[in-house]
């Protein structure tokens, strides 16, 4: 009995000397560099948007932010080595839903789970995809697209952005909706390229992208994701005001960006960069520079991006398994 007391009272001590010790490193954080794990490569709208709220994060919290480009396999290498990163809050993970909620279920030999193995901070905008064609196509506008595809099946070619991306999926699944045959050509590099020189006929991108392409006249714009036109493409219109049940409310076409934390990071460390990181979002400058490149900003709780990112994952892990989807 008295072993027992003399145990009990031991670990007693170490956990109330372990408290002060965790709160300690959480109420001193951070108090050296922060780490930003990008899934993709310099340049591109997430590495865009990454650095330019690193940058700002930096200023909020004294610390460097560094960016850590981890591109390939469809944003999986990016993302396993967030989540075998140090939960301490000085390594974040920049996600968008292709990665955080298509990938990993197409991928079968994927090493994570990310409703599992990540934290949500906090969501950073909306981003609506524009359907993009080339010049010469004899179709300027769904109505047009859907007339030719009928009249002649199998005979339009799309490209993505490797099997399993967003735009292979959800082209595919316009596709069935609107009862065409699409050709799918899977990129390992940008296609725009070939969409603009007429390689291929079709591509989805990004508005980021797809804004300055569409206004120099290097591809058409036949319709937008999401619920709304977006005021930088005034003309072109949403996929669903030519089919009410294509992309409601965006959930196939649109994405969303967000920044997580691998599991086990501190709630006071994950509650401190979220009130920042919102701040950061909020900022007139931040906004006018995401409206510009068609984002919608948000900035939202961690909970609400929990609850986004579990939903959009059950979501696309029904659709891959309809369309049997899969890379090895």
């Amino acid at each position: 009995m008295q072993r027992r007391h003399l145990l009990t009272a031991a670990a007693l001590g170490a956990a109330s000397m372990a408290a002060p010790s965790a709160w300690a490193q959480s109420a001193s954080y951070p108090n050296r560099p922060i780490k930003i794990i990008v899934p993709f490569p310099a340049g591109i709208s997430p590495d865009v948007i990454a650095r330019l709220v690193g940058d700002k994060l930096s200023q909020a919290m004294g610390q460097p932010v560094v960016i850590d480009n981890r591109p390939g396999a469809g944003g999986m290498i990016g993302s396993e080595a967030a989540s075998n990163a140090a939960a301490d809050g000085y390594n974040l993970f920049y996600s968008v839903k292709a990665v955080h909620a298509i990938a990993p279920n197409v991928y079968q030999k994927a090493q994570f789970n990310p409703v599992r193995d990540f934290k949500a901070v906090s969501q950073l905008l909306l981003v609506p995809h524009v359907l993009t064609a080339s010049p010469n196509t004899p179709y300027n506008n769904m109505k047009d697209l859907v007339d030719f595809a009928k009249r002649n099946p199998g005979k339009i070619d799309y490209a993505s952005l490797g099997i399993g991306s967003q735009p292979h999926v959800a082209m595919e699944a316009w596709a069935q909706r609107l009862g065409i045959k699409l050709n799918h050509v899977p990129y390992k590099t940008n296609p725009s390229p070939d969409v603009m020189s007429g390689v291929v006929s079709l591509s989805i991108e990004a508005s980021t992208t797809a804004i300055p392409l569409i206004k120099g006249g290097k591809v058409k714009g036949l319709a937008i994701s999401g619920a709304e036109r977006i005021a930088s493409l005034p003309d072109v219109p949403t996929m669903t005001e030519f089919g009410a049940t294509l992309d409601v409310n965006g959930q196939i076409g649109s994405s969303w960006h967000g920044i997580f934390t691998p599991k086990g990071t501190p709630d006071d460390i994950i509650a401190k960069l979220n009130t920042e990181i919102v701040k950061i979002v909020k900022m007139p400058e931040i906004q006018s520079r995401m409206r510009d490149l068609g984002l919608t900003p948000t900035g939202t709780s961690a909970e609400a991006l929990t609850t986004v990112a579990a939903s959009d994952y059950a979501f696309w892990a029904k659709i891959v398994k309809d369309f049997d989807i899969k890379v090895d």
